[in-house]
């Protein structure tokens, strides 16, 4: 029998704080299993791959441990692969600002195309792990893929950057909250984001079909045509 009214909120607010308790533990974990180093990445991953059925509202659907096991085991290596990638674009742009440090006119021409593509860089990063777990994709395509999608939903970005500095703000101000819920907090936020992009997506597909089908001609058929909605790996 489902709870309704207050009881009924009561227990939904506490599911919620009991599961990204939970995965946030398991993150931390899988993190320490992985020494830190390589770890940390496909504890990461497996943590996007819980949140995704979360966001999906299926709280009591997904088993959490298996779900997070299974994905860390499986793309532990492709995860690490893909965290050095970031981490060496991410460092050549650093080092490329420091590099270009200078006042002149050209130094400012430089820098100004390096934030251009730290942007484009940091957008795409926002959306590659949930990328990663949403889509069947492979290298170069998940950082094709989430690049193109965040350049289309910068509304959505804007709205997560916001919503990411306010968590900051709230840990903080309650340091304390960060060994709980701090991992699980960021990622779940960012997996609920990024649903709501593909939700859009597939909004726009499924009428983009039904125009597409208005005009064919009678006794005409379409075919099967690819659905844009994300399949989960390793979950």
């Amino acid at each position: 029998m489902e709870l309704t009214g207050m009881w009924g909120s009561f227990y939904r607010v506490s599911v919620f704080i009991s599961k990204l308790a939970y995965g946030n533990a398991l993150w931390l974990g899988f993190t320490v299993l992985g020494l830190g180093l390589f770890g940390v990445a496909p504890a990461t991953v497996a943590l996007f791959a819980v949140t995704r059925g979360w966001v999906n509202g299926k709280w009591e659907e997904v088993p959490v441990f298996k779900t997070f096991w299974q994905t860390y085991k499986q793309e532990f290596w492709r995860a690490n692969g893909a965290a050095l990638a970031l981490f060496l674009v991410g460092f050549l742009l650093y080092w490329n600002f420091t590099l270009f440090a200078g006042s002149g006119l050209a130094m400012m021409v430089v820098r100004g195309l390096l934030l251009i593509v730290s942007v484009l860089y940091g957008s795409m990063l926002l959306l590659y792990f949930p990328t990663y777990v949403g889509f069947d994709l492979k290298g170069l395509n998940r950082v094709r893929a989430a690049l193109l999608i965040g350049c289309g939903h910068p509304l959505h970005l804007i709205l997560l950057g916001a919503s990411l500095y306010g968590l900051q703000f709230l840990f903080m101000s309650m340091p304390g909250l960060i060994l709980f819920f701090g991992a699980a907090s960021v990622v779940y936020l960012i997996s609920w984001v990024a649903e709501r992009i593909f939700r859009s997506m597939k909004r726009l597909q499924l009428s983009q079909q039904k125009a597409s089908s208005e005009k064919e001609p009678e006794g005409v058929s379409n075919g099967k045509s690819r659905d844009l909605r994300p399949e989960q790996q390793g979950a």
